[in-house]
């Protein structure tokens, strides 16, 4: 009998450990201290805005925060250490606690994911918060990401952060503050990650802790292990290395390898290679100026949403991808 693929989530990384199984953590030692002197103070802000760029370890300090406060036990240095093993650390990991609540992108008909958060999945949060404690302690939602609600969403939450519930705490994981509506900034305490050492990534690394993952990471841990997982290596990671492919019309060939390289279902793969093709483009403007590169970018960009939004075939997806990419050399050859 054929096993049955894991179900997609969308709040994961392809073939990296999910932020909720993840009990190491890097760096942002005064971040979790704040969030640990505030709960251990008995008067816990009722909404914490975790702020700062995709893979710094937002979505791990929630998880981390959510284990301690739903009661398991400590275990190690760190305010949010708890034993792996300890019977709540285990429901977390299976989200089968009933006093934590996990609000993210869902799957479509076809079984890809969403491209944002409905107002009916919001309205669950609601309903969640609208039930005593089953253990009776505390009740935490995540949202992973709030950046993902669409407008009718965003409102559904509203009236959860006006009126929040006793002994309940709610973690917006957030990729970009400025994006989201003034009213849900307003009513959380903000709590801003930054970027890390390239000690700390590479230590997050460990073993296969490649230079040149470390420097296209750019600080960011949890980036620098979803590349590593997904196979991403020094041909690909070195953006001087891909600048030089690309300028000398090898776009093609480049994407194609890495697609092939890439772990993963196809969607994910695809959406990889253009967030690092972007990554590419990037760097190119930066250090050759001029706008063919940051409209390269913006392209790029645009097409990663509508290949997700329209489950556009990847081979067709890579195909406009080489095209923008080769206009953009071409400016410069």
């Amino acid at each position: 009998m054929k096993a049955e693929k894991p179900a997609v989530e969308t709040d994961r990384e392809p073939n990296a450990p999910h932020p909720r199984e993840t009990f190491s953590f890097f760096g942002h030692e005064q971040e979790e201290r704040a969030l640990a002197d505030a709960h251990r103070s008995g008067r816990m802000h009722h909404a914490w805005l975790l702020a700062g760029t995709k893979g710094l370890g937002k979505a791990t300090l929630a998880y981390r925060f959510a284990r301690a406060a739903l009661g398991a036990p400590k275990s190690g240095a760190r305010p949010f250490d708890v034993d792996p093993e300890a019977i709540i650390a285990r429901r977390v990991a299976a989200l089968s606690h009933p006093d934590l609540f996990v609000l993210r992108r869902g799957l479509n008909d076809r079984g890809k994911p969403r491209r944002e958060i409905t107002v009916d999945d919001a309205r669950e949060l609601g309903h969640f918060f609208s039930l005593a404690p089953s253990e009776g302690g505390m009740r935490v939602a995540i949202i992973d990401a709030v950046d993902d609600l669409n407008r009718n969403a965003a409102n559904a939450i509203l009236k959860t952060l006006e009126e929040p519930p006793a002994r309940s705490v709610l973690l917006l994981v957030c990729h970009a503050p400025g994006a989201i509506l003034p009213t849900i900034r307003s009513r959380c305490r903000r709590l801003a990650l930054r970027p890390q050492s390239d000690d700390i990534v590479r230590a997050a690394l460990g073993q296969s802790g490649d230079d040149a993952l470390v420097t296209l990471a750019k600080g960011r841990p949890g980036r620098a292990i979803a590349y590593a997982a997904q196979g991403v290596d020094a041909k690909f990671a070195d953006v001087r290395r891909a600048q030089m492919a690309l300028q000398h019309g090898e776009a093609g060939a480049m994407l194609s390898a890495l697609y092939d390289k890439m772990s993963g279902e196809p969607f994910e793969k695809l959406a990889a290679v253009l967030e690092l093709a972007g990554e590419w483009t990037r760097a190119a403007g930066v250090e050759e100026g001029g706008e063919g590169w940051a409209e390269a970018w913006s392209a790029l960009e645009t097409l990663r949403g509508e290949a997700e939004g329209l489950d556009m075939d990847p081979r067709h997806a890579l195909a406009r991808a080489v095209g923008v990419l080769d206009r953009a050399a071409a400016v410069r050859r």
